[in-house]
């Protein structure tokens, strides 16, 4: 009896472990469903992505700006011509003022003695054979205030080579304010080959003035 209700016990244990055993199976874990889209997504997430950070990274563009500048007022039919200035220097001596006469040894048309060596004979470097007598000449211009009375008026030489054959000699007129005369001295050529320059002037009183130069050449 006992063994019967042994056995019968076994049998329900036995039929309840099987009755339970597909709960305590563990499930089988379901794989999710595969959406083909996703990888499309996946890329286009990406692609943003990747667009803004580039955006962030790369420096600002520069955009040029367009200045306008007035436009011209000249009508269509008129040109702009440039205007020259030219300035011309104007004298500033009065046309009635006559010009001062140019005068020699430093003396101006307001000394009292001056005068202007208008011309001479021989001509500055005029060749002489050594030894000949010829005759120095010059005419002159008083150009001062004062007459050359002759007598009280003669000319010297005074410096440079000797070569004259008299060393003073006298007016023989006077010569008034504005007059011209001529001047003789009588001269021989050095015997020796060169160049010879002499010098003279006109003397009144204490007074000097008026140089008178000659330059020959003896070959």
């Amino acid at each position: 009896m006992q063994r019967t209700y042994r056995i019968s016990a076994l049998l329900i244990v036995i039929a309840l472990v099987l009755a339970c055993a597909p709960t305590l199976a563990p499930e089988a874990t379901q794989s999710p469903a595969f959406d083909p889209n996703s990888i499309n997504t996946a890329i286009v997430l990406t692609a943003d992505s990747a667009a803004t950070q580039t955006a962030i990274l790369k420096p600002a563009t520069l955009t040029p700006s367009v200045t306008s500048f007035p436009t011209s007022t000249l009508p269509a039919s008129e040109t702009s011509t440039p205007t020259f200035i030219f300035i011309l220097a104007t004298s500033t001596v009065p046309s009635s003022t006559p010009t001062a006469e140019p005068t020699q040894d430093g003396s101006s048309s307001t000394s009292q003695y001056a005068c202007r060596v208008d011309s001479k004979n021989p001509a500055d470097d005029t060749v002489y054979a050594p030894g000949t007598n010829f005759e120095a000449s010059w005419e002159v211009k008083n150009t001062g205030n004062g007459k050359w009375e002759s007598d009280s008026a003669d000319y010297r030489y005074v410096s440079g080579d000797k070569f004259h054959q008299a060393s003073i000699y006298d007016f023989n007129k006077s010569v008034g304010v504005g007059k011209s005369t001529v001047l003789i001295a009588s001269m021989k050529a050095p015997g020796s080959p060169g160049t010879y320059s002499t010098t003279w002037k006109i003397f009144i009183g204490k007074n000097s003035f008026c140089a008178m130069k000659i330059t020959i050449i003896v070959k």
